[in-house]
């Protein structure tokens, strides 16, 4: 057993003794390929380091090249001024330190883009790397002067003028991608925006009245056509409390969505006061006086309100500086309605509104419409006029109160041609039959 243990410590001490210069090579190894790899990795650092500084369209790399430039003219200037004959000893000392701190910096630029080369070796035996390395290799060689050779410098003028060639059409470029992302960005608000607004215009179409109030022997008919997305023109039918019908035309100063909102406010008091009236000056001045305490933005609306009681055909009506209807009569006679004036709602308070009243006979229609309809221009710049409103009035007046809307309408469509629409248009027809 002793010998047998003997023999195995013989043995194991002989393998220590072959594997020691095994493992110590091993070490070796690992640590040169470590070596290699910081290396590498720190001249990869370096060489990255010197890229970022000496790039022209970073601030170090204009100001640094700039530099460069100045230099190279300053070389040049240097050897015409001290081949002046009488230079004074002063001014040589002066040049002689102005070629060392010249070379000085010369020499770090050409080792910085040594550094920053990806091969050294091409960069080197460059047409830039030649004429940088021979201005300033004689001045550490001998001593001799070399800023005539310094000249060739000037060369990088042309490669200063190409890069910022290029850097200005990528400035170009990329300006052009920001403005093209800006308008799609623009284009996609403004598509949204419109979508927003045809909403709005068709709820605002929406809380306007769709049908006349059912009365024997009485018939309306409207429409409302916005000159813009949103109009400020609006017509109502109330039913009041008596059993007689409230007809409202009104038309908003301005347009767009200011005059829509005035509008929405206006169609609203009117249409609260209006059962607590019996008269319509009275409901138009209490509306008034409303509108005025509600006006952040001075705009202001033109109403006529009448009242129809279509057991008697009697008619009253008030009007704040509205078109004055017309009122065809069954032989085909057209009258204007009288108690025209009347101040706008909405610019002064404590106005009266006078009360008149007409008498409507069976067959008879009142026609009541907002500027929009007479001040439509054709493509020659002429206006629709009263005077083609009154014909197709007189034309067409037999018929339903719709029907005679879809004239007047189909009339001013015509008219206007592919002239385009500048005011808002409304109509209100109102047919009594009575047997």
């Amino acid at each position: 057993m002793r010998a047998f243990q003997t023999a195995a410590t013989a043995r194991d001490a002989d393998t220590g003794v072959d594997e020691a210069p095994a493992a110590s090579e091993t070490r070796r190894a690992m640590h040169r390929v470590s070596m290699l790899r910081a290396a590498r990795f720190a001249g990869a650092a370096m060489r990255a380091r010197a890229q970022r500084l000496l790039r022209p369209d970073r601030p170090f790399g204009r100001a640094f090249e700039s530099l460069i430039l100045a230099l190279i003219v300053l070389s040049v200037a240097s050897v015409i001024l001290e081949a002046t004959p009488g230079m004074p000893s002063w001014a040589k000392r002066a040049f002689h330190i102005e070629e060392i701190i010249v070379v000085a910096v010369f020499s770090f630029e050409y080792l910085l883009r040594l550094v920053a080369a990806e091969d050294k070796r091409a960069f080197i035996f460059s047409f830039q790397g030649l004429v940088d390395l021979i201005s300033i290799a004689p001045f550490y060689l001998a001593g001799v002067d070399a800023r005539a050779v310094r000249a060739l410098r000037l060369l990088r003028l042309l490669r200063v003028l190409k890069l910022q060639t290029h850097i200005l059409e990528n400035t170009v470029a990329e300006r052009t991608r920001e403005l093209a992302d800006k308008n799609a960005s623009l284009e996609q608000a403004q598509a949204q925006l419109r979508a927003e607004l045809d909403v709005a215009r068709a709820l605002q179409i929406a809380i306007l009245p769709a049908s006349f109030p059912v009365k024997p022997g009485c018939d309306g008919a409207a429409r409302m056509i916005p000159a813009t997305t949103m109009g400020g023109d609006f017509y109502d039918f109330i039913e009041l409390p008596d059993g007689r019908v409230g007809l409202v035309m009104a038309d908003v100063s301005g347009k767009g969505v200011p005059a829509a909102f005035f509008m929405a406010v206006a169609r609203t008091n009117l249409r609260e006061f209006a059962p607590n009236y019996l008269e319509p000056g009275a409901c138009l001045a209490h509306t008034n006086d409303v509108l005025f305490a509600q006006n952040p933005i001075d705009l202001f609306v033109t109403v006529f309100y009448c009242m129809f009681d279509a057991t008697t055909g009697r008619l009253s009506y008030a009007n704040g500086g509205h078109n004055p209807p017309y009122l065809r009569r069954v032989d085909g006679s057209v009258e204007t309605l009288g108690g025209t004036g009347g101040l706008v709602l909405g610019v002064m308070p404590g106005i009266d509104y006078p009360n008149h009243t007409a008498q409507l006979r069976p067959g008879d229609r009142l026609v009541l419409y907002t500027d929009g309809v007479t001040e439509a221009f054709s493509p020659a710049d002429e206006a629709y006029g009263t005077e083609r409103l009154i014909a197709e009035v007189k034309a067409h007046g037999d018929g339903s109160a719709a029907a005679l809307v879809e004239h007047i309408c189909r009339s001013v469509t015509v008219f206007a041609g592919t002239a385009p629409q500048s005011d808002d248009i409304t109509l209100t027809v109102l047919a009594w039959d009575a047997a």
